[in-house]
Formats: structure tokens, sequence, C-alpha cells
């Protein structure tokens, strides 16, 4: 087999893929993690900036593993998270995002996004966040949807910094020792999932790491809006209370993780023949009827996305799942408000 020649990428292209995408895996979203830039159709020769994806090491080692039907991370889906990350590092960036589309009026409500950072030396800690808070002509209305979220973020900071000072004097311990990262981190980013004149859902990706732990944990956290007049929406104020929404909720998701998962494991050939014959048990429960299994729903045109987090439907090596349901599917069981918004323009 012929090696593929490498050329040294361009240090200005190589500058602007990194600050593209904010120095953070395209695919992983993880702050703070050690990257590399991927050639993207495998061909080291070719350094334009369309073919460069900024992976970290681990999910760079995804494209090189083969599975039953071709590499478990290929092309396809590394532009299709390329695409998305850069999208939201750019919003995230923008001092202010307005809902208005080009050439329409300027007077429609809009989004500023806001950084804070916290940084202790003496207890070993370190916090960053970004959220969005709304801006439009209503600010009493603004007030309480921006109450909220603020609330959220607050709610995080204090309880990481609580446990970060109390376990000051073991992490001095383990710095004294050189045993392993002592300093603690917590990173929250968010992402626009919708933002209408009447709805605004917020996707919150939390990582943490404390020191002495094996691997850093990530979660997700979903705040939904209805806005003017301001109303944080729960999953019962999305959905019929008569319906038997739970149920639908979980046989769509259940079949679509079952689809979904063998692409995950080492053989997914012999992974669909596993389940030909019986259902992932982690699955059935993780995505079974009940109302914790469907706390983290986030609103999208035309639909909606359920989030499972690691260890909800699979083991931590397997990530995160997202289930996108369209609203053809939703509008039996949903209320006719919310469907009628998540139609409109």
């Amino acid at each position: 087999m012929t090696k593929k020649s490498r050329i040294d990428i361009p240090q200005d292209v190589a500058a602007s893929v990194l600050f593209a995408s904010d120095r953070t895996c395209c695919v992983c979203n993880v702050p703070g993690k050690p990257v590399q830039l991927h050639h993207i159709d495998d061909n080291p020769g070719n350094n334009s900036i369309e073919n460069l994806a900024v992976l970290c090491f681990v999910c760079h080692r995804e494209t090189q593993i083969c599975g039953g039907f071709d590499r478990k991370l290929d092309a396809p889906q590394i532009r299709l998270y390329k695409e998305n990350w850069v999208e939201r590092v750019a919003a995230r960036r923008a001092p202010e995002r307005s809902s208005a589309s080009p050439g329409s009026s300027d007077e429609g409500p809009s989004l500023r996004y806001v950084q804070i950072e916290e940084n202790s030396a003496e207890s070993m800690y370190s916090f960053e966040a970004d959220y969005a808070l709304v801006k439009s002509r209503n600010r009493t209305t603004d007030r309480e949807t921006n109450v909220l979220v603020e609330a959220f973020i607050t709610r995080l900071s204090q309880q990481f910094r609580a446990n970060a000072v109390a376990s000051a004097a073991d992490k001095a311990s383990q710095k004294k020792e050189g045993f392993g990262i002592a300093w603690d981190h917590l990173s929250v980013a968010h992402s626009i999932s919708l933002f209408t004149p009447n709805l605004l859902s917020l996707e919150f990706q939390i990582s943490s790491y404390y020191a002495g732990a094996a691997h850093p944990n990530t979660s997700t956290e979903i705040l939904n809006f209805r806005l003017a007049p301001s109303m944080r929406l729960e999953i019962h104020d999305l959905f019929k209370r008569s319906s038997n929404y739970l149920e639908v909720l979980s046989d769509y998701c259940v079949e679509d993780l079952h689809k979904q998962q063998p692409q995950r494991w080492h053989d997914p050939v012999a992974r669909i023949e596993e389940l030909k014959t019986r259902k992932d048990d982690w699955i059935l429960r993780g995505a079974g009827p009940r109302p914790r299994n469907f706390e983290r729903i986030s609103l999208r045109r035309h639909g909606i996305v359920v989030h499972f987090d690691p260890y909800q439907v699979d083991c931590y090596a397997s990530g995160k799942y997202e289930v996108s349901i369209p609203l053809h599917v939703l509008r039996p069981i949903m209320e006719d408000e919310i469907a009628s918004l998540l139609s409109s323009r």
C-alpha cells in the first residue's frame, strides 16, 4: 500500500481552524482537552480549511477504529459535527443575536451572551460558564426568564465551589504527594436549540472534573421557556396530561436507541444480530416510560430532541445519545399550542 505524503499545515490555516472551533473538539465539545487537526478525507496533503476538523485524541482514535460496516466515526459524521460546532462557537462569540430574519424589523426579541470565570489558587479550582439572556422591549418578561437562567448557573457554581473548597486540604495533600491532577474544574457551555418570539430552548453541556477522578463527567441540562408571557416549560407543560405521552416517547426512543447502539460497538454486525432476539436491558430501563427518563427534552423546529447522558442507556465509553422525534409523531400527545408554536416560522 502506498503511504500518503504529508504536507505541513500552513500556520494561518491551522490558526483559522483552531480559532473557529475555540480549540475544542467538534465531536465531544469538552473544553480544555488536548486537540489535533484531523484531515476529514484522510488525505494528509489536503490542507484546505474545509478538510480540517479539530478533534481530541480520544475522538480522533474513533476515526481509526473499523467496525462491521465502516469506520466508527467517518467523514460525513465529522463534517456534520464540525459544521454544528463552528456555528455554536460563532453564536456564542456574537455579542447579540436577533431572531429576526434579514431585512426584517429589529424590534423583536434577541439574545445577549454572558461569560463568567472564577479561579482559586488557594482552593485549587476553576469554573467557567457561558449562557444566554433574553432582551426585548418587555423588561418584565425578560427579567422573569433571565432570573431563572441565572439562578440555574448560580446554583451550579455554588454547589461546585462548596465542594471544591471543602476538598482543598485533600487536594493540597495530593499535590504534595504528586498524585494525579490536584485541581477541580467545572465548565458549562450552552447552545440555542430553538429561539423564536414565543419559545426559547437552551441546552447546557456540563463538564466536571474532581481531583483524583479517573475521568471527567459530562451531563446535559435543558431549560425551555414560553416567552411573552414568560413561563418555564416542564415536560407536563409540553404534553397533554390525559394522553399516554410517556409511553409514546418511550416506544419511539427505545426503537431508535436500538438502531443507534450497534454503531458504537466494536462489532456492529454481531450486535445487530443479538438485538434481534433480546432487547438491551439498559435501554429498556433508561428509556422506559418514567418521567425521570425524559427530563432532558429540547425543543427544535418541527419536533423535539430527547437527550440521554452517559450511563442512562449505555456505558460511559459509549457517550451521550440523542433521539430526534418529529412533530407529526408528537401531535396526538402534544399540547396544541406548543405544537402550533413549533410548526410556525
